[in-house]
């Protein structure tokens, strides 16, 4: 290993060029590249290769594929109607078209499915279901509130994705309580709630659809969610400078 690789292993923000969804820069391939190794060899060590070899590791950044290899249990999902699918589909293009160099990161490979039953929630997703995003009915009341969950769940699978190369929190992390008052998430979720308010943040300056109170609201929200913050590793601490910066 040269010293030029071994210090962007230790600087991620540098071998990825910042952070997803705020620093246009961001590259993307390199950390899809990275992931679908790391599927690769999680996939060795369990002998659930099948027919994916070394030269074709990007199957490991399909949906289904990586929901095999972690085991996950089965999610509580339901199809999208074509309905719905078209709506997510017409979203996913204006949030596209808002900021251009959000295009790539929004064709993820993503399995959109029903959030059922909901619970209240309008949206969800978890690093247990690595490129699936389930959306409630209530995500679908109109383009704009479909359009800010999307965003808003996208983000964390960008961000679930470092976490799968890069480890976010030290070992033993104490659960918090988020400013909302949910509690018992761990260091990385709550830093992922901030990264995306900053997000959000990011979508309404560039293209409007949000009163001021929305954008300070989205601000305070995620610097709370920093001032939470302890038990990072070194890359968890950079990635909280980045969105102190972006908020």
């Amino acid at each position: 290993m040269t010293t030029t690789t071994a210090n962007h292993l230790a600087d991620p923000l540098a071998l990825l060029r910042g952070m997803p969804f705020l620093d246009d820069a961001f590259n993307w391939k390199r950390l899809l590249a990275a992931a679908a190794a790391v599927r690769h060899v999680e996939a060795e060590h369990e002998g659930a290769t099948g027919k994916v070899t070394s030269r074709n590791t990007e199957a490991w950044l399909t949906p289904a594929r990586v929901h095999v290899l972690r085991n996950s249990p089965p999610m509580p999902a339901a199809p999208l109607t074509s309905t719905c699918r078209a709506m997510v589909d017409v979203e996913l293009q204006a949030a596209a078209a808002t900021i251009p160099a959000w295009d790539p990161l929004i064709q993820l490979p993503v399995r959109y499915a029903l959030l059922t039953p909901d619970k209240g929630a309008i949206s969800a997703s978890s690093r247990a279901f690595p490129q699936h995003v389930l959306l409630a009915e209530a995500a679908f009341e109109s383009g704009p509130v479909l359009r800010e969950q999307l965003v808003h769940e996208l983000a964390h699978q960008w961000l679930y994705m470092i976490q799968e190369v890069w480890a976010l929190e030290r070992a033993g992390a104490e659960p918090v309580t988020l400013p909302s008052g949910t509690s018992g998430r761990s260091p990385s979720e709550v830093l992922g709630a901030a990264h995306v308010a900053a997000t959000l943040i990011r979508m309404y300056r560039t293209g409007g659809g949000a009163p001021p109170s929305r954008i300070d609201a989205l601000s305070a929200y995620g610097i709370g969610c920093l001032n939470l913050l302890t038990a990072l590793t070194d890359t968890g601490l950079q990635i909280a400078r980045r969105l102190k910066e972006a908020l």
